[in-house]
């Protein structure tokens, strides 16, 4: 059994609720036999169209520190299959979560200048972080906003999941909402040159004149304002 489906399959037993089929009208294929037959059908195809036959390997296709990246077989409602994506954050399978959080002090909000590689370009957005095993969502916060500000927490308020891109991400990162009593220096080191401090009108007009663009912090503040936090 190749690599991919030999840790593909140890995942499987170790994580069943990421593939649950119940009531999901694509389901994913578990039965190896399937799969084999299906990767081995697919390369075929790949190779006489002259395109990668990696684009057929289904299992973990990607292993990184952080994340990783898989492909299953999808089964979809007209009886056909498919290789299907899904990125999974590695902290939520040993007591982590990605966290994002939305912090005021003295009445206005915190932003973040920072450069992301992604996008190669620079951002405003709230603290945010992957995770780490074993450290609740609640402490990951505190920690994201120590390490990149300095910052001292006066008041932490869960304001609960959610899903940045549901097509593509498995895992749902937790929103947090934190008044602060105090704020030190930007870590450099992450690539943060600054932050600066605004009021909810002047937030809502960056979002408006396309200054702020980052998914994540848009929705921790849809949802901050909407609990009556800002």
């Amino acid at each position: 059994m190749e690599h991919a489906l030999e840790e593909y399959f140890s995942l499987m037993q170790s994580n069943p609720l990421m593939f649950k089929n119940e009531n999901a009208p694509l389901k994913i294929i578990v039965n190896p036999s399937i799969i084999v037959a299906w990767q081995k059908e697919r390369r075929a195809e790949l190779q006489q169209k002259g395109l990668p036959i990696e684009w057929a390997e289904i299992g973990v296709v990607i292993e990184d520190p952080y994340v990783l990246l898989i492909r299953d077989l999808v089964e979809f409602p007209d009886s056909t299959k498919n290789g299907y994506i899904r990125f999974i954050n590695r902290a939520d399978f040993s007591g982590g979560q990605g966290v994002v959080v939305m912090a005021c002090m003295n009445e206005k909000i915190l932003l973040l200048h920072q450069f992301r590689h992604a996008t190669r370009s620079w951002h405003l957005e709230v603290p945010r972080g992957y995770g780490e095993p074993g450290i609740s969502a609640d402490k990951q916060a505190a920690n994201e906003l120590q390490e990149e500000i300095g910052a001292q927490i006066g008041e932490l308020t869960d304001l609960g999941t959610m899903h940045n891109n549901s097509s593509f991400e498995g895992q749902p990162v937790r929103l947090f909402f934190a008044r602060l009593n105090s704020i030190g220096k930007p870590a450099h080191q992450e690539g943060i040159d600054r932050f600066i401090l605004v009021t909810s009108s002047e937030f809502e007009n960056l979002i408006r004149d396309d200054k702020i663009t980052d998914g994540f912090t848009i929705a921790a503040y849809a949802r901050a304002k909407l609990a009556g936090q800002i």
